[in-house]
């Protein structure tokens, strides 16, 4: 039997969930304070001038789906 794909759901419930959404009062939106705290949860090197898009290449490159 084959595996069900999960790529699709880590975007639809992974980090890209929260960092792929657009500002709003709701607190599923992260800023990116909150990234950067994830970044360094997770062990994934970024710089303190980096600007949102910046952090989701480098989460990207960690490897992250």
């Amino acid at each position: 039997m084959d595996k069900p794909k999960r790529d699709n759901l880590d975007y639809k419930y992974g980090i890209y969930a929260y960092i792929g959404r657009k500002y709003s009062t709701n607190s599923r939106y992260w800023t990116n304070t909150q990234i950067k705290e994830w970044c360094d949860k997770n062990d994934v090197y970024y710089e303190s001038t980096d600007k949102r898009e910046d952090l989701i290449e480098r989460i990207k490159q960690a490897g992250y789906k």
